[in-house]
């Protein structure tokens, strides 16, 4: 991918450039601009080519990167809202910051001091929905497609509205919160399928502790069943389905594994209902 970033700490931007390309085997072009006036003279110009990702600071100097954002999207918007993908980075994890940020344009957001783990997770998932979009696929809304972590977990943690009544319009800022608090929960959760074969624990879904403690990069996890990752005893995968063919909650039991824990784990299981009423996946949380 080619990313520009933004910032007008020229030690944050080469820490950034740094962080990007450590331990990648195919590298990523960058492109830098100290400031938003100068990022859009550089692309209008053609000093640089439009980038497909952008990571900029939400406090600099002069133009603000709320302000950069709502320019990018007017100025080289297209008809898909991931292209180009925007990468805010804050100090400041305030509700009222990321709302600003998400309705100015930005797809995400990494907080200060940037983890080098957080990073490479968001400019995977950048990349795929970079890819799903220029092949002219949609960025997959759903927490079963290969879409965001934080959209899917979103899409799965957003209540149902009750059939009987119109659903309201959906608030993609509150929603675009909730994913991004599952996504970057210190609590490895994962969303399982259980509509075809509730006995597979197939992963649809984990957010970056999630993907963490698995040691798997996201788009390896994605598919593989939790119960064998995880090594449930049979007797354990035996009570866990019981609850869920019953379309039931069960919380906070211990995990029996036939591998040795190196500290006591539980698990927390919640039924993620459909409009219809329909069970076709569960929450899964892990504590410990």
């Amino acid at each position: 991918m080619h990313i520009l970033l933004i910032d007008d700490s020229s030690s944050t931007r080469s820490l950034l450039r740094t962080l990007i390309n450590s331990g990648q085997t195919l590298k990523h072009e960058i492109s830098e601009a100290a400031s938003g006036e100068e990022s859009l003279q550089k692309v209008a110009s053609g000093e640089i080519n439009l980038p497909d990702l952008i990571i900029m600071d939400i406090n600099m100097g002069g133009m603000s990167g709320y302000e950069l954002c709502r320019q990018f999207r007017q100025q080289y918007g297209t008809v898909s809202d991931v292209v180009p993908y925007i990468i805010i980075v804050t100090a400041n994890e305030g509700v009222d910051v990321i709302n600003e940020a998400l309705d100015s344009g930005a797809n995400d957001y990494m907080a200060k001091p940037v983890n080098v783990k957080v990073l490479q997770v968001r400019l995977r998932v950048a990349e795929r929905l970079l890819s799903q979009a220029n092949a002219g696929g949609a960025p997959a809304p759903s927490p079963s497609a290969s879409g965001a972590p934080a959209k899917a977990a979103a899409a799965a943690a957003e209540p149902a509205a009750p059939v009987a009544d119109a659903a309201p319009a959906p608030d993609n800022s509150r929603e675009a919160l909730i994913g991004m608090a599952i996504e970057q929960a210190d609590a490895p959760i994962a969303i399982i399928d259980t509509a075809e074969d509730p006995a597979a624990f197939k992963i649809a879904y984990g957010n970056i502790a999630m993907v963490e403690s698995a040691q798997y990069a996201y788009d390896e996890l994605i598919g593989k069943s939790l119960a064998e990752m995880e090594a449930w005893t049979p007797e354990f995968l035996t009570m866990v389905l019981s609850y869920i063919n019953r379309g039931v909650l069960l919380s906070h039991v211990p995990l029996w594994s036939k591998t040795r824990q190196q500290v006591p784990v539980h698990l927390s299981f919640y039924p993620i209902h459909l409009d219809d009423g329909t069970i076709a996946q569960y929450l899964v949380v892990h504590h410990f």
